[in-house]
């Protein structure tokens, strides 16, 4: 019978370096997992960010249309471009004035709201608006709407 002048059970150093080693790892794992969960999770609000800005655009665009198109226009629009996608507008008119002849301008103030989820983005244009009279010697008369944007600026988001 071999009597050990040490009573710890075999391999007591083995099993304790196996549990520090495991820990270190696993303390290694959980921060790379939390650094990709973060930047998921920053990549995923700058598109929420960005997508935002493109739903102002779109409403801009269509507003801007509308105005070419039509003689008048006064009304505020807002759009549900999906279940989280959205953008509103408001249009603000000064006095229209006659600058020639068949000519009459007008100034206005367009602010712009997209929505991606969570994310607004607020931009302001500063419109003139020229409108041409055509008279044709038919006696019909026909207009066309002329718009430049004098300013844009991004209020905060």
């Amino acid at each position: 019978m071999v009597i050990s002048k040490n009573n710890k059970p075999q391999g007591f150093i083995a099993i304790v370096s196996l549990l520090i080693i495991t820990t270190i790892s696993m303390i290694f794992a959980m921060s790379m997992l939390k650094d990709g969960v973060d930047n998921a999770s920053l990549s995923l609000s700058s598109i929420f960010y960005e997508n935002s800005r493109v739903n102002a655009v779109t409403c801009l665009e269509d507003v801007l249309y509308r105005i070419k198109g039509e003689q008048e226009f006064s009304t505020n629009l807002n759009y549900t471009i999906t279940d989280e996608d959205s953008c509103a507008t408001s249009i603000e008119w000064f006095t229209p004035e006659v600058v020639a002849p068949g000519i009459t301008e007008t100034l206005a103030t367009l602010n712009v709201t997209g929505t991606s989820n969570t994310f607004n983005r607020n931009f302001r244009y500063q419109l003139n608006i020229s409108r041409f009279d055509v008279n044709y010697s038919d006696g019909s008369q026909e207009y066309m709407n002329s718009i430049d944007i004098l300013s844009v600026e991004e209020l905060t988001s």
